[in-house]
């Protein structure tokens, strides 16, 4: 897992736009495909508007790195209570790397495993490793929300393809999105790090 520090935020009008479209999409509850890769260097996509509204609670958000060569980025959905997006390799085919974001998550099955410097109170757990098919299934528990993070091999199977897909992780505050639209608007973004949504 890596963690990215953000610098200040570029910020425009057009994106402004494009945060009032996202907020609407996702209060109505409506399904979304086929964004922008949900990038830790473009924070202020409208992508990221969306993960922030679909899973308010959560004091933190996922996002990937750049992609090592053989790995794309292959699409996301948001909708109300659900982020998720993945990486296809040329290796191991599409999803390869799954990220979902919700508000909890049923860590019963794992194993917590210790974190490299984690952002905030975040903790860390493991499911025993599938073998038919061989998958490794990770999770990342924080304030308000959990990120789901699934490889579609192990690292017995595939040593180089787990530690690539090991390192393109990231989190950004979800405070950062917050501040923005407040500086840029003077409205909130409710939810963690503003007032609670209604409802």
């Amino acid at each position: 897992m890596s963690v990215t520090p953000t610098g200040p935020p570029t910020r425009t009008r057009i994106w402004i736009a494009a945060a009032v479209v996202a907020v609407a999409v996702v209060t109505g509850g409506c399904a979304a495909r086929h964004y922008q890769q949900v990038s830790c260097h473009s924070n202020f996509q409208s992508i990221r508007l969306l993960e922030a509204q679909a899973v308010p609670s959560a004091t933190l958000l996922p996002c990937l790195l750049p992609l090592p060569q053989g790995w794309s980025y292959g699409g996301a959905e948001v909708r109300s209570g659900l982020v998720g997006f993945w990486a296809d390799s040329d290796r191991a085919g599409a999803r390869a790397a799954e990220v979902r974001l919700t508000q909890t998550c049923d860590v019963s099955r794992a194993t917590e495993v210790p974190l490299k410097a984690p952002p905030g109170d975040m903790r860390g757990y493991q499911e025993p490793s599938a073998r038919q098919p061989p998958t490794t299934v990770r999770y990342f528990v924080f304030t308000g929300g959990c990120v789901r993070y699934r490889f579609a091999f192990t690292q017995q199977t595939a040593p180089a393809l787990f530690d690539e897909a090991d390192h393109f992780l990231g989190f950004d505050p979800r405070a950062e999105f917050v501040n923005a639209v407040r500086d840029e608007t003077g409205l909130p973004l409710c939810g963690a790090g503003a007032p609670p949504c209604p409802g």
